[in-house]
């Protein structure tokens, strides 16, 4: 039942962030529709770039189950993702707050299940750009159930590596920059549809 909340949850708030997306965009739209009515060609572009407008910036990813392991070292099931966004985990929690060093899979990945969200980054060359932002995202949502730490596979279901990833149970934000404005949006609007959700089977 809890469940089933949950994934209503997610559903609404995914539907709200899809909303706030077109928003986004209403402008570029309005000019797009402009130029379609000076000529047929521009008119067939914008018109499918209208309908074809993309949802949520984020990827879902199947779940994995939520076993509990006695050891980091026990054997387990795969992880689908690089990060993982669920599978088999510790039965501990761990702080909400940044971390300097890489927090393993089987750490973190029960504080999604609890809701969280990790903000994750892979900077082998420096990039304090990304660090900074993520940190001034963290400050925003102090009290809130998010994490910051390395990880050192970032890696999208593409297999192109990524300097950055927001990571929720069953979703993941890749990102490389943000020296696009929208980015930083996108990735506050994943926090705030993710966060705080009990995503225990069963709860």
């Amino acid at each position: 039942m809890a469940q089933a909340r949950g994934k209503r949850l997610i559903q609404e708030r995914e539907r709200k962030a899809t909303e706030q997306a077109e928003r986004k965009r209403a402008s570029e739209r309005r000019r797009a529709m402009f130029i379609a009515v000076a000529a047929a060609g521009a008119l067939a572009i914008g018109v499918a770039w209208i309908f074809l407008a993309p949802g949520p910036p984020w990827v879902a990813i199947d779940t994995v189950g939520n076993d509990h392991i006695a050891a980091i070292g026990d054997p387990h099931r795969p992880y689908n993702s690089s990060p993982p966004s669920s599978g088999p985990h510790l039965g501990s929690l761990i702080p909400w707050q940044e971390y300097d060093e890489v927090i393993p899979p089987e750490v973190y990945v029960h504080n999604l299940e609890d809701g969280g969200v990790a903000l994750t980054y892979n900077c082998a060359d420096g990039c304090d750009g990304v660090t900074g932002t993520l940190r001034a995202v963290l400050s925003d949502y102090e009290g809130d159930n998010v994490l910051m730490f390395p990880y050192q596979e970032i890696i999208d279901p593409d297999g192109v590596p990524r300097v950055g990833a927001a990571v929720a149970w069953g979703r993941v934000f890749y990102f490389d920059d943000f020296t696009d404005p929208g980015t930083e949006e996108d990735l506050r609007d994943f926090i705030d549809v993710f966060e705080g959700i009990n995503n225990h089977v069963g709860a």
